[in-house]
Formats: C-alpha cells, sequence, structure tokens
C-alpha cells in the first residue's frame, strides 16, 4: 500500500491524456471520471504530484473531491481495494440468473463459415433437447432467479426452428412455471429460412422476439452464409424476416462483422434500418470459428472494428438504434459505473442447456464438453466457475495497471483468452485492444460536447455533468422485454 506523508496523492489508475491542441483530460480509469481542461489541468495536476502549491486551488479540491487525488495522509490504492472486496464478497453470494440460453440443437440447415458452435461440438447429436430436461431447466432458473429481475429466455442452436414442436413446448412450460409478477420474456436466435405462416403466427402470440442472422444484402450476407450445398441463403433469410414483420413479431437483426462486410458497414446499418426496420442491431465481433483457427482470414483488426463501430453510433444514435457491444462499454462510461465483468458467465447470472441435457455457465465452453454438469445444483454450478471466473475481473490483473479503459472492460471473453493462450483465466487480448480504442474514443466525444468554441483558453476547466455525459447515447437506451437489451452481457444491472 502507498502511502504518502506530507501531502496529497493521486488515486491509483489515474492518468492525464494529452488531447492534443492545449488540451487535457484527467480521467480516473475505475471511478469512470473525467475532468477536461487547459493548461491549468495539467500543471494543477504536476503540482499535486510533486506536493507544490497548485496553480489553481479551487481545481485541486474538484480534483480531491472527485477521487482523483486522495487527501493528504490518504491510501492511493484504496478505492481500488474497496473493488475487489466487493468482488471478493461473491463467494457467499447465491447465483442469481438473468439469462437462460437453451442450444436447442446441433443441427443446423447452413453452413456458415464462421460458426462457432457447430464445428466445437465433440459429440453431435440429432435429436434436440428432451423435453422433460427442458421442463426441468426452466424450474431450476426460475428457481434460482428474481421474479422482479429483468431475465431472457433464449433459444437457439443449431437452427432451433428445425425442431419447432421443441419451442412450442419452451414457451409453454416457461409460461405456466412463471411466478406472479415473473419479469421474463423469450428471444429466438435463428436465420429465419424456416419461418412460414404458422410459425411466424405462434412467435407473434407469444410475444416471443426474433433475432435473426443477416450480414447485409445477397452479395454480402451469401459470401460467407450458405446452405450445405454452397448456395447463399439470404434470399430465404429476407422471406422469413418479411413473414415475421408481417405477423406482428418483434425483429432484430444479428450481423457478424468481418472482412467481407467491414468497409461497407455504415451503409449495409442504413439499408438495414430503411428495409427492415429493427428493433436493434446485433454487430458482432467476429471471433475464431474453433480454437485452431486463430488466423482465420475474414477476422477484422480490433481497433479499426472499434473505429467502425463507433462512427456507426455517432452517426446513428439520434434514431435510437441499439448496437449492443457499443451501448455494453459504452454504458459504464457515461454512468460511471464499474463493470466488474463483460460476460454474465463470470457474474454467476447465466444458464445455458445444450441438446445433451447438460448446463454450464458458457455456450462456447458447453459445446465443447468443457464446464458441463449434469446435475442441477446451484453449490455445484458456483463452485464449478463462478468462484473461479469472477477473478476474471481487470481489477485483479497486474497487466491491467495503467489501463486508461479498467472500469469498462470486463476482461472480455474467456472462450477468446482460451483460443489465443489455451488459459481461459488470461486477458482477452483482442477485447482488451478495441475497449482501450473504445475508451479513447469516448473520452475524445466527451470533451467535444464539453468544450468551449473557439481557441481553447489555458485556464479553462470543466467536470462533465451526468447530462452532458448522457448526450453521448443520443437516443439510445436498454430497454427490457425489447431486442433493445444485451442478452447475456447486460452485467450493471
Amino acid at each position: 500500500m502507498v502511502v504518502r506523508k506530507g501531502g496529497p496523492q493521486p488515486e491509483t489508475n489515474t492518468a492525464l491524456i494529452d488531447l492534443g491542441g492545449g488540451a487535457w483530460c484527467l480521467n480516473h480509469a475505475l471511478r469512470q471520471e473525467q475532468l477536461y481542461g487547459g493548461r491549468v489541468l495539467r500543471d494543477t495536476f504536476e503540482d499535486l504530484k510533486a506536493g507544490r502549491k497548485p496553480a489553481d486551488p479551487a481545481l485541486a479540491q474538484v480534483m480531491q473531491a472527485q477521487g482523483f487525488i486522495t487527501a493528504a495522509g490518504g491510501q492511493a490504492e484504496a478505492f481500488h481495494r474497496d473493488l475487489m472486496r466487493q468482488e471478493d464478497t461473491k463467494t457467499e453470494v447465491q447465483p442469481s440468473f438473468t439469462l437462460l440460453r437453451i442450444l436447442l440443437t446441433d443441427v443446423c440447415n447452413l453452413s456458415c463459415t464462421y460458426c462457432k458452435v457447430i464445428p466445437n461440438v465433440l459429440a453431435p447429436q440429432a435429436e434436440p433437447t428432451d423435453a422433460d430436461r427442458l421442463a426441468e431447466v426452466i424450474d431450476f432458473f426460475f428457481t434460482h432467479s428474481e421474479v422482479s429481475r429483468p431475465k431472457i429466455i433464449h433459444i437457439t442452436g443449431g437452427e432451433p426452428t428445425l425442431f419447432f414442436h421443441q419451442i412450442q413446448h419452451i414457451v409453454e412450460v416457461a409460461e405456466r412455471a412463471a411466478r406472479p409478477g415473473e419479469n421474463f420474456w423469450f428471444v429466438i436466435g435463428t436465420n429465419a429460412t424456416l419461418i412460414r405462416d404458422r410459425q411466424a403466427a405462434f412467435l407473434a402470440e407469444h410475444d416471443v422476439k426474433c433475432i435473426v442472422s443477416m450480414d447485409g444484402p445477397s452479395d454480402v450476407h451469401d459470401a460467407l452464409r450458405r446452405n450445405h450445398g454452397g448456395r447463399g441463403s439470404w434470399r430465404m433469410v429476407d422471406a422469413g424476416v418479411r413473414q415475421l414483420k408481417k405477423a406482428g413479431a418483434e425483429v432484430s437483426l444479428s450481423m457478424v462483422l468481418g472482412q467481407h462486410n467491414l468497409d461497407r458497414a455504415e451503409g449495409i446499418i442504413e439499408w438495414f434500418l430503411d428495409t427492415y426496420q429493427p428493433t436493434g442491431l446485433g454487430v458482432n465481433f467476429m471471433k475464431p470459428p474453433t480454437p485452431d483457427q486463430k488466423d482465420y482470414d475474414q477476422l477484422i483488426d480490433p481497433g479499426h472494428y472499434a473505429d467502425r463501430m463507433y462512427a456507426i453510433h455517432q452517426r446513428f444514435r439520434d434514431r435510437g438504434l441499439f448496437l449492443e457491444l457499443v451501448y455494453r462499454k459504452l454504458q459504464p462510461f457515461v454512468q460511471q459505473r464499474y463493470r466488474f465483468h463483460d460476460c454474465g458467465a463470470a457474474g454467476g447470472t447465466n444458464l445455458n442447456v445444450d441438446a445433451k441435457g447438460n448446463v454450464g455457465p458458457c455456450k462456447s465452453f458447453l459445446v465443447m464438453d468443457r464446464l458441463a454438469m449434469r446435475q442441477l445444483d446451484i453449490d455445484a454450478y458456483r463452485s464449478t466457475v463462478v468462484d473461479k471466473w469472477r477473478k476474471r475481473s481487470p481489477i485483479y490483473y497486474t497487466h491491467c495497471d495503467g489501463c486508461q479503459a479498467r472500469g469498462m472492460c470486463g476482461n472480455g471473453c474467456a472462450y477468446d483468452a482460451m483460443v489465443h493462450t489455451g488459459d481461459e483465466m488470461a486477458i482477452d487480448i483482442r477485447s482488451c485492444q478495441y475497449t482501450k480504442r473504445f475508451n479513447r474514443l469516448f473520452i475524445d466525444d466527451l470533451f467535444q460536447q464539453v468544450r468551449p468554441q473557439g481557441q481553447l483558453s489555458d485556464t479553462w476547466w470543466h467536470l462533465p455533468s451526468p447530462a452532458e455525459r448522457q448526450r453521448l447515447f443520443g437516443e439510445v437506451s436498454a430497454r427490457p422485454r425489447t431486442l433493445s437489451y444485451s442478452i447475456g452481457h447486460q452485467t450493471l444491472d
């Protein structure tokens, strides 16, 4: 513990960032606090570090009040250690589920080249998850969740509509098992190629939200999303989306961003909005399909991904477009809340069941028969992964010391960490890279929201207000019971 006698000192995880043009940002990575200013900000901070009388005493008081600077004799790491203590107490907390993901089948009628589910299933089976097992797992999910807390039953696969009778069974069982006031809703992830009048009508009647996989117009989509005969699937996907919309079902689109569509992303998204009016849009960072394909040729640079995604957000935020991955990074920054984990699996809120009836915290590991459990036992679930994965939070990693994005990161994905390093507890390097870039883009965007017009004065400084921070969202918000909501990553709730 660093204790400096005789004067104030910067808290750990605080850094002064040169924005150029005579502007600086004092950034506290864990508190998610930013203080902007001209040269006076730099000089005052450096004076305090050196134990000198500050250039601007009023500014120095704000720095201390907001946690950038400790009081004389204070502990520079106190806030950091408080966060670690909060996370350490989770060994005594029972998991409270917010997501049940049902991997209904190992089978799909398409053969998308970057799919990371089907190629990883070690022992695929032709039949879907047993009906009785589904009922057991749904009951377990509700038993170990809070009635009023928002939660999702997400039906996916493989392609779940190959076994539509099981989708109907899931919906009927969950509707019967739900307790009074149960705050939950259904989501289905589908390629929509098998949607007809009957299926669309059922999904609309039971308010099953539909996330449809589509990467763009036919020439883009068909490059990597083909059937087993090698033919493109776009025409059938488009017909399925239109069928769902006609029936009155809520529809969102899920787009994987790779080399095949990165350079056209803005135009594709505008086309999506104009053509389908989706509730939300998942623009997903492509991951290696299997652990043996780290150099898959469609993968994209993390920094380029962040630049493109935030440009899309800025362009469409006033239209309320919910970009899930941007939102989950931007939310802790705007709301100034430390994000312990990027994925609910590490926080003990995700439950997955596969076609074999095995359960586990993580879809990607479950399909590989890793962290797979047969017994529905909440203590076994917690001890199998939650007690271990809670330590994936960046507050525990010396690798993250000095990182300006430490508070909004959550250390990404355990699957990606395992793929690239062989260790699920390692740093997710690609998430680390794009999160750092997002953080700088957010800092620059907030500066543009608060800076005065014209030449910046050397003596100007400003602490952004909550309303000014909120401008970064535009008209975007997370809305429970809609598809403008994160599935499995809403870890700040």
